[in-house]
């Protein structure tokens, strides 16, 4: 799995290209996106295991960490030595083996939406899409600010709810699916986990079957 696929799957989907701009849905539930606001709001923070289906068809496995507003990281376990963080400011990929690092602001990534400090779906332009199943809802927006640079696809549960995965689609239409898993919120996140360049031993990062 390539760098490019890793940074596009976990949290810096890269704008290349132009992709025209999805229509705003109308009629969406106002009542149901309320709700969603509101769960995401109330994310302080969050972590726990993911399982990432990327657009060429490979599967990567990893631990994450979240803090709002603006912090998120991803490890990825072996044989992808990658690590894929945003630190309020720049989201950068790291490569573990090359101690490289490469970087793209964090506002022109679709998972901006998710991690500004006040989130709201449905300011206008954002909320594309919101479907309904049983147990489930999934909600499809865009930044409004970046309309081309892509859409984030978020899969909750709906009893209580809860975030189960979201798909990040990129300016090309390439989709990856982040699966979460054991997630647990409110817990003390160390700091230094959201440093992009800090890639030494402090930076925390647990290999597979490790106690984390």
């Amino acid at each position: 799995m390539e760098r490019r696929t890793l940074l596009i799957g976990a949290a810096a989907a890269l704008a290349t290209g132009s992709l025209a701009a999805p229509a705003i849905a109308q009629g969406y539930d106002a009542q149901t996106v309320s709700a969603l606001n509101q769960y995401l709001n109330g994310i302080t923070t969050m972590q726990g295991d993911f399982v990432q289906q990327s657009a060429d068809g490979r599967t990567a496995e990893g631990i994450f960490y979240l803090r709002r507003p603006g912090r998120l990281r991803f490890e990825y376990f072996d044989p992808y030595p990658t690590t894929v963080v945003s630190d309020g400011t720049w989201a950068g990929i790291m490569n573990r083996d090359l101690n490289k690092t490469d970087r793209i602001p964090l506002s022109r990534t679709p998972l901006y939406l998710l991690l500004r400090d006040n989130v709201d779906l449905g300011r206008e332009g954002a909320i594309q899409s919101v479907e309904r199943a049983p147990g489930v809802v999934r909600a499809t927006a865009i930044d409004p600010s970046n309309p081309n640079d892509g859409s984030v696809t978020m899969i909750f549960s709906s009893n209580p709810i809860g975030l189960q995965k979201w798909v990040i689609t990129d300016a090309q239409n390439r989709a990856s699916v982040i699966t979460l898993r054991n997630v647990r919120r409110g817990l003390a996140i160390d700091p230094r986990k959201f440093l992009i360049d800090d890639l030494n031993e402090n930076s925390g990062f647990a290999t597979q079957g490790s106690d984390r």
